[in-house]
């Protein structure tokens, strides 16, 4: 029995003595634990960053390969909407009337015919699709591309659905009432006869002209969504162009 009270002890003593190894060991393995969550969260925060900038210059990209585009939408827009104002406008003489046709794609385009809308968005898509798109910084900027890629289109879908139905419905009443006047060609952008002779048939019919209106304005209103779309475009694209700047001054 004294034999195992010394033996016992002697273990507790030995105990005693290794209680600073032991504490030494143990601070050892948390501070090579708490380093090595340190490292890794560091690593992945680091790649989440590295792909937040690669989205960032991804989605950059996309939107100036759009810029080619979206100047000749604008043009084309513009275009056909100023030969109806002034077709619509007694006040515009035909000459000035005819020197605007100039500038369009013909009279059947601005009258008989609509220009949709469709900018790329395959990159936004698949982000959406695949969540990444929450590994861009900010809201207000999320706020922008949901604007950009998906509201502001819904809205100039909508009055381009108004502008082809307004279309269809003008060239089926010229075909209707007016077969000799529509088989002359109105695809033509130089023929101050035809114009002339479609001028006077819209002076004379109100329901032509209701019908023009009704296109105008149509046109106007997707003009103007357009351009709204241009300006968030240009906030966006300064936005991170400003954030490139801080980040430059601070490193």
């Amino acid at each position: 029995m004294i034999h195992l009270l010394r033996e016992w002890w002697f273990k507790i003593d030995q105990v005693k003595k290794n209680i600073p190894r032991y504490i030494i060991e143990f601070v050892v393995i948390v501070f090579s634990i708490s380093i090595s969550f340190f490292l890794e969260n560091r690593r992945i925060e680091n790649e989440t960053k590295n792909r937040g900038q690669l989205i960032k210059m991804n989605l950059i990209n996309e939107l100036n390969n759009a810029s080619e585009y979206l100047q000749s939408r604008e043009k084309a827009y513009a275009i056909d909407l100023d030969f109806l104002n002034a077709l619509l406008d007694k006040k515009v003489d035909i000459d000035s009337l005819f020197t605007i046709g100039l500038s369009g794609a013909g009279y059947y385009n601005s009258i008989c015919f609509w220009r949709n809308f469709n900018p790329p968005k395959a990159i936004y898509s698949s982000l959406v699709s695949d969540g990444e798109i929450n590994l861009i910084d900010g809201i207000e900027i999320k706020k922008l591309l949901y604007r950009i890629y998906v509201l502001s289109p819904e809205y100039l879908n909508v009055h381009i659905d108004g502008d082809k139905r307004a279309a269809i419905a003008i060239e089926s009443y010229l075909i209707s009432d007016y077969p000799t006047l529509f088989n002359k060609g109105l695809v033509t952008n130089d023929n101050i006869g035809l114009l002339k002779e479609l001028r006077n048939i819209l002076f004379e019919d109100d329901h032509l002209t209701a019908l023009i209106k009704r296109k105008q304005l149509r046109m106007d209103g997707k003009l103007s969504v357009f351009r709204n779309y241009l300006k968030l475009r240009a906030s966006l694209i300064n936005k991170w162009d400003s954030e490139e700047l801080s980040d430059l001054i601070i490193n």
